[in-house]
This record gives structure tokens, C-alpha cells and sequence, in this order.
């Protein structure tokens, strides 16, 4: 009977154990460039106003990412600073972010820049590069979808013709099961 006692008490501990080293999976790493940017364009107040309620969003839901907003002069600028290996995110008007994407406009000069859409709302789109972690990504949608109702907040299902989501984003629909568009 006492082995019987001692096995399952062994049992439990180790699922507990293993269950436990799952969950830090789940937590933000803050990277060596230290705190997570937001950068949106100077020249679209909007994109500001959007930005800073998305790092006060990060701030509650990943208080390690240290998340601050970036106001950058203009789009082109804002381009070049997406161009580099920074990790970071940009929130930008659909038309602005799909010229960048493609390398079309004022944009043709730097080329396409190869993003991804975290989530968007009827106007703006939460972007980064695509080589932005998946984890990293999953993490930020999750946080900016606990309150997603604020600022109409939906995480794209697939990119039709404009930029793709992010596999971070979609895993993120996938394992919560919530509607998409």
C-alpha cells in the first residue's frame, strides 16, 4: 500500500514538474536590443495614438517586454528602420504598409521589406519583419487580444493579396479557438 502511496506521489510530482517547464515557454525573453519599439509615422497622428495604446496594452500584458513607442519622421523613414535586423514592430495605414511590402511608391528605391501582420483593426496594421519570432509574436497577439474590443483588434486569417499574418498570429487563433476575419 505505501508503494502504491509513494508511486503516485512520484507520478503527480513529475507531471507537475513537466507541466511547469512548459508554462516558461510562455513568457517574454527580453532580447539584447532591450526594450520592444513600437515606431509609427510622424507625419499620421493616428498611427501614434494607435501605438501608444498598443504599448500600454504590452506594458500590462508583458510587463518584461518594456514595451515604448517610436515616432519616426515619415514613412520613408519608418521603412529604414524596418529595412535593418531590429526587432520591433511598426503601426502603419494599410495602403502605406502595403507599398512598403511590395517596394511600390516612395518605397521603390529600398525595395520590398518582407513583413507580417501581428493583428489590425479597420485602418492600421501591427507589423514586423517576418523573421520575428513565432513565439515572441504568438506572445504579443495574445496580450493585445485580452482587450481587443478597445481598438477593434482581429488577427488576419490569411494575407488575399496584401501582406501575410504572421505564424506567431496564427497560432495564436489556432490554439484559442477565437473567430477571425
Amino acid at each position: 500500500m505505501n508503494r502504491r502511496c509513494a508511486l503516485s506521489a512520484i507520478g503527480a510530482i513529475s507531471a507537475w514538474i513537466a507541466l511547469a517547464g512548459q508554462g516558461s515557454d510562455r513568457q517574454w525573453k527580453r532580447g539584447a536590443g532591450g526594450d520592444l519599439l513600437i515606431h509609427f509615422n510622424g507625419q499620421d497622428l493616428g498611427s501614434g495614438e494607435i501605438a501608444q495604446m498598443l504599448a500600454e496594452q504590452l506594458r500590462k500584458g508583458l510587463p518584461d517586454s518594456g514595451a515604448r513607442v517610436a515616432r519616426e519622421t515619415n514613412a520613408a523613414r519608418l521603412a529604414g528602420v524596418l529595412g535593418t535586423a531590429q526587432p520591433g514592430f511598426a503601426v502603419m495605414a494599410y495602403d502605406i504598409a502595403l507599398q512598403m511590402y511590395r517596394g511600390e511608391g516612395s518605397f521603390k528605391a529600398a525595395g520590398p521589406i518582407d513583413l507580417r501582420v501581428l493583428v489590425e483593426n479597420y485602418k492600421y496594421q501591427l507589423l514586423c519583419r517576418s523573421d520575428f519570432g513565432r513565439d515572441q509574436a504568438y506572445l504579443v497577439v495574445e496580450a493585445l487580444m485580452k482587450n481587443a474590443e478597445l481598438l477593434k483588434l482581429t488577427v488576419p486569417a490569411t494575407s488575399g493579396d496584401g501582406i501575410p499574418p504572421h505564424p506567431g498570429a496564427l497560432a495564436f487563433v489556432k490554439a484559442s479557438g477565437i473567430g477571425n476575419k
